[in-house]
């Protein structure tokens, strides 16, 4: 009895542990049929990277060390925003992508903080949310492409504003009162500039967007034909991108212009600009001991700004280097004119935009908010090539001398100042 006790004891102790060990185990799902859309729209990005790569290796902007390490950081950049722009936005549900110091492309702009969104035309839209405290907020939608011309634009004398520093816009739809934009059918981009001009007072608003007519869709449904879809836009966003911005620069300013001087003002509204905004393009090529003086004068603009940036079409590093200054940051002269200096080593003078070690790289100055979109040509910027030991007797003889203490300090409200930009 005993031996028959023992062995039923040890039979259910082994069953147990068999159980336990089963139920233990990794459960696997059952095999699930592929989406052989899904795999091809895979594979064609990962082919677009690696012809990416090719392309900016034999490109004339493959130069220099600092030019090779931020081709391939162009790509990445343009990478990065494609995603962010066809792979993980729904137009029925749309957030807002932005432009900061990890995603810079096509000549963004030191001043702004730029918000994007995809839209579908057909529905209609709320962006709500603070105005903020920004020089300029600038809405503008425009069709699908980087390079389309905008369909309608509210500026900042547009806007109203409530007491409390709220704001709504309607897009789309039939007309209503207050702030709206009118849409087209078909996809559409949407752009909102938050400009900044005095660093140390201006911080941005927090604006949102929703879809809100009856005809959005409950809530979002991703299928695997949609998401190859998006990964097709992807692959073609981010080809379009890498080959787009350099080749901007290579065929509309250095096989255009000399390097070294500066294009009449233009408003750029029908290329992906913003309407009415005047901009002064060019390109320089700077030996170690020379430097470039561009000479400027104040405008009826609202804001006014220069800055820099290499050829791969991206702004240089704003927020720990010079490369930029608006007409609040910049010293007015003895003569009444801004003299800014480009040079690789810091001359200590107040305008001082640092080259960054390029060599050669791009010049843009804008000029937004004039009554009267027109630039008097006598002034027009102008740009005097002169050798960096030189420098200071082209310039009026009262240009205070800046300390390296001093250019730290500005250098430090700069950074601040993109850390709450972009909320760091």
């Amino acid at each position: 009895m005993k031996k028959n006790l023992a062995w039923f004891t040890a039979g259910a102790l082994l069953c147990f542990i068999v159980t336990f060990l089963l139920d233990m185990r990794q459960n696997e799902a059952a095999p699930v049929a592929a989406s052989a859309d899904l795999e091809q729209s895979l594979d064609s990005l990962a082919d677009s990277i690696k012809e990416a790569g090719q392309f900016v290796r034999n490109h004339k902007w493959y130069g220099s060390e600092r030019e090779q390490i931020e081709a391939y950081r162009h790509i990445l950049r343009q990478l990065s925003n494609a995603l962010d722009h066809h792979a993980h936005m729904d137009p029925d549900f749309p957030y807002f992508q932005e432009l900061n110091t990890r995603t810079k492309s096509g000549m963004d702009n030191s001043d702004q903080r730029y918000l994007i969104a995809r839209l579908n035309g057909e529905g209609v839209y709320r962006v709500w949310g603070d105005r903020g405290g920004s020089r300029r907020l600038d809405i503008t939608l425009y069709g699908e492409d980087d390079m389309a011309p905008s369909i309608a634009t509210l500026t900042t004398d547009d806007l109203l504003i409530d007491e409390d520093g709220s704001i709504e816009v309607i897009i789309g739809g039939d007309k209503v009162a207050g702030n709206w934009l009118p849409a087209q059918a078909g996809p559409v981009r949407l752009l909102i500039r938050q400009i900044h001009s005095n660093w140390s007072e201006e911080s941005p608003g927090a604006l949102h967007i929703d879809r809100i007519d009856e005809a959005r869709p409950t809530y979002p449904l991703l299928s695997s034909a949609t998401l190859a879809k998006r990964i097709d836009a992807t692959a073609q966003k981010f080809s379009t991108g890498v080959v787009r911005w350099p080749e901007m620069s290579r065929t509309r300013f250095a096989k255009l212009f000399p390097a070294n001087t500066l294009t009449p003002p233009q408003d750029t509204g029908g290329e992906g600009g913003l309407a009415g905004r005047l901009m002064v393009g060019g390109h320089f090529e700077l030996a170690e001991d020379e430097a470039l003086i561009i000479t400027a004068w104040p405008s009826t603009a609202s804001y006014q700004g220069i800055q820099l940036g290499h050829h791969w079409w991206e702004s240089l590093d704003y927020a720990n280097r010079q490369s930029s200054l608006t007409v609040d940051q910049a010293q007015l002269s003895s003569d009444g004119a801004y003299h800014y200096v480009l040079s690789a080593n810091d001359p200590g003078v107040p305008n001082w935009l640092d080259t960054e070690g390029f060599q050669r790289g791009v010049i843009l100055m804008r000029y937004d908010g004039m009554p009267v979109a027109e630039l008097p040509k006598d002034q027009h910027p102008s740009v005097q090539l002169v050798m960096f030991e030189e420098l200071r007797s082209h310039l009026p003889a009262d240009t205070p001398i800046i300390s390296a203490e001093a250019r730290q300090r500005a250098i430090a409200i700069r950074r601040q100042h993109v850390q709450q930009r972009f909320n760091y």
